[in-house]
């Protein structure tokens, strides 16, 4: 019966699906037993329908996790900025190209986001002047994941990554970029809005010739090995180049690449020492523990229909399975009654305290996720876990099958205890207005 209740007084329509404090104190004008604040906290916790929407109370975020990034054209970065009003020339699309190492960037006027016209200008633009990059880092976008992009990046012998959906911090530094281009446009730009693609290049000019905190130079300086000169050096004069040389001939070349080689030990370092504080500022308010392969979880996945309403939409998803631990951050996941796997992050999980099923896994995808081992999907199966030996997988148990108990060889012994009974002030009881009461009864 306190089943009924608490249904009654926070799960159905009438009722809300507010809050401990609300559902208690509606619950209390009528009803009472033992510990039921206890009750009312577990059953809002383990509302899949409140939890859906307003999202799991033990959210947190993982650890900062940073790349750093040596030499320059060591590992680029790409994305797409757009659609703006089309312009004179056609174009509606920014196609952005940074170094992660010299924060150097490069932005190209494109009149559409296919991949076909991206390649051209990565060939035309970024690889023809400052060579073929190590790596290259873009979004899940299509233009990025074709067949087409993959093959230009094989023949080219360019290690392609990506981010896991919906977490832009995993490509920050050309997001961060993104803001202050279209700030800068949106200073420039006329009324009409016609000729923003113009002013491209004097926006890369002040980016390019700006100190960067994180390195302590200036993007050109490190890429380039010289200042450029701006329109304040036309009109004032420019000072000397005391960091760089001025000595003609040879020796020029030699003491180039020696102030260059300064100038990018000291940018590695103030890399370091920025990326210790950020991390040192970002784990502050991490506390979020390591999820284990069969754990079941919440997902945020909030989905945008054609013709429904996102508010009215719920943006959790569970419950799901963990499958598998890729890094300290990235899992992959089996999503609630849709029989196909995805990569996400951490910050996009949170553990589940529902009450429904987790999603089964069929052989097939077991072989193939897990070759050397097996999934959990079922219960009484096993799990491996990449950070764990190969010889000890992480076993799930379910108390429902008899099958899933563990062997008497692997229990842990315990000292026995008795059955504790409650006091009988705990009882439940019915209370009449009659002034007749029943001891023993269910409330």
């Amino acid at each position: 019966m306190r089943d009924t209740v608490l249904r009654l007084s926070h799960g159905t329509a009438g009722a809300g699906h507010y809050g401990v404090n609300k559902t208690l104190g509606r619950l209390r004008e009528r009803f009472y037993w033992g510990r039921c604040r206890r009750d009312v906290a577990t059953f809002c916790i383990r509302c899949d329908v409140c939890t859906a929407k307003k999202g799991p109370t033990d959210r947190s975020r993982a650890p900062l996790q940073q790349l750093f990034s040596g030499s320059p054209m060591e590992r680029v970065a790409i994305d797409v900025l757009g659609p703006f009003p089309r312009s004179e020339a056609g174009n509606r699309y920014v196609l952005i190209a940074m170094d992660y190492f010299t924060k150097w960037p490069e932005a190209y006027a494109i009149p559409s986001q296919e991949t076909a016209v991206i390649v051209d200008r990565l060939l035309e633009g970024l690889f023809s002047r400052f060579g073929v990059p190590e790596s290259l880092h873009s979004d899940q976008g299509r233009n990025f994941e074709s067949q087409v992009f993959a093959e230009v990046c094989r023949r080219l012998g360019i290690e392609k990554t990506r981010t896991t959906p919906l977490h832009p911090q995993s490509d920050g530094l050309v997001e961060r970029f993104n803001r202050t281009l279209a700030t800068q446009l949106a200073l420039l730009t006329s009324e009409h809005q016609r000729d923003w693609d113009c002013h491209l290049p004097l926006v890369l000019l002040s980016y390019r010739t700006a100190v960067q905190e994180s390195t302590g130079f200036t993007p050109a300086a490190l890429m380039l090995g010289r200042e450029l000169r701006t329109p304040a050096d036309l009109v004032f004069g420019r000072l000397p180049d005391w960091e760089w040389p001025s000595t003609p001939g040879l020796d020029y070349v030699v003491e180039l690449q020696s102030c260059m080689d300064r100038a990018h030990h000291l940018a590695r370092e103030h890399i370091q020492g920025a990326g210790i504080r950020q991390k040192c500022s970002y784990d502050t308010h991490c506390a979020g523990r390591r999820l284990e392969p069969g754990e079941v979880v919440w997902v945020y996945n909030p989905r945008r229909r054609k013709g429904q309403c996102p508010k009215l939409e719920s943006d959790w998803e569970g419950p799901c399975l963990i499958l598998d631990c890729l890094s300290d951050v990235v899992y992959r996941v089996r999503l609630h009654r849709r029989p196909r796997t995805v990569v996400l992050h951490r910050d996009r999980l949170a553990p589940y305290r529902g009450t429904a099923e987790p999603p089964t896994v069929s052989p097939r995808l077991r072989r193939r996720i897990s070759p050397q081992g097996t999934v959990e999907g079922t219960p009484g199966t096993a799990l491996a876990s990449p950070t764990a030996g190969a010889g000890s997988p992480l076993q799930v148990q379910d108390n429902s099958s008899p099958s899933a108990l563990p062997s008497a060889g692997t229990m842990t012994p315990r000292r026995g205890s008795r059955h504790r009974r409650a006091p009988r002030r705990l009882q439940d009881f019915e209370w009449h207005r009659d002034g007749a009461q029943g001891e023993g009864g269910i409330v």
